[in-house]
């Protein structure tokens, strides 16, 4: 689906077969009264991600085959981004988010008129399960759905956030908000862990230019 959507599986299987006491003996399972195998251990984890470029592309792309050709209509699903580091929250250092080519690229934005039509934004969607069987336990160890996304409220302003569904422990998975301030020369982030047993915040403000990023203030909360 045009790498907007991944599937990943795997398993073990064990030839050898179990004693009452879950301990492995030699001794074929089948020969056992059972199969050829036994599945110890599975794992499956889905991911699903959009943007804002994954309908937006499909528009431009329509509008340049009707210049090339007017019959029909054109298929076209866009390359998606999304992100693939803060399914879990992401870590609390903002010292190498400094960049000056992605400050210029932004600065044409600042002065598109048309920017309030298009805000970004970026979306994911992961589901993940882990099945153990080793010693004939039939449980799931973990069995999560969770969800990240980030969201352009204006040309300096970004927010964000993800959190999950632990349908194992009944409760929700690592819950992070995450605010970020372009202030040009600056760079300013907040990162706010709501509740849970990681409950914190951090607050960085910092010069974004590699030269002088020793001249930053950050704060936490204590423990």
């Amino acid at each position: 689906m045009d790498n907007k959507m991944s599937v990943n599986f795997s398993a073990s299987l064990d030839p050898y077969a179990i004693d009452n006491n879950g301990s492995r003996i030699e001794k074929f399972n089948i020969d056992n009264g059972g199969s050829l195998f036994r599945l110890t251990q599975a794992n499956i984890n889905i991911g699903y991600s959009i943007d804002s470029e994954t309908f937006g592309r499909k528009k431009e792309d329509d509008r340049d085959k009707e210049k090339e050709d007017n019959a029909g209509a054109y298929d076209y699903v866009a390359q998606s981004g999304g992100r693939d580091d803060d399914l879990f929250g992401r870590a609390d250092n903002f010292d190498d988010r400094r960049s000056g080519d992605d400050d210029k690229e932004k600065e044409g934005d600042l002065e598109n008129p048309r920017y309030a039509t298009k805000i970004p934004w970026n979306f994911r969607l992961a589901y993940s399960a882990s099945y153990f069987n080793s010693a004939r336990q039939n449980e799931f160890s973990s069995h999560s759905l969770m969800f990240s996304g980030d969201i352009e409220l204006s040309p300096r302003w970004k927010v964000g956030g993800s959190s999950g569904y632990d349908f194992k422990n009944k409760g929700f998975t690592l819950t992070q908000l995450r605010f970020e301030r372009d202030l040009k020369s600056f760079r300013m982030n907040f990162n706010w862990t709501p509740f849970g047993q990681y409950s914190r915040w951090y607050y960085f403000i910092g010069i974004k230019s590699s030269i002088l990023s020793d001249l930053k203030w950050e704060n936490r909360s204590q423990n």
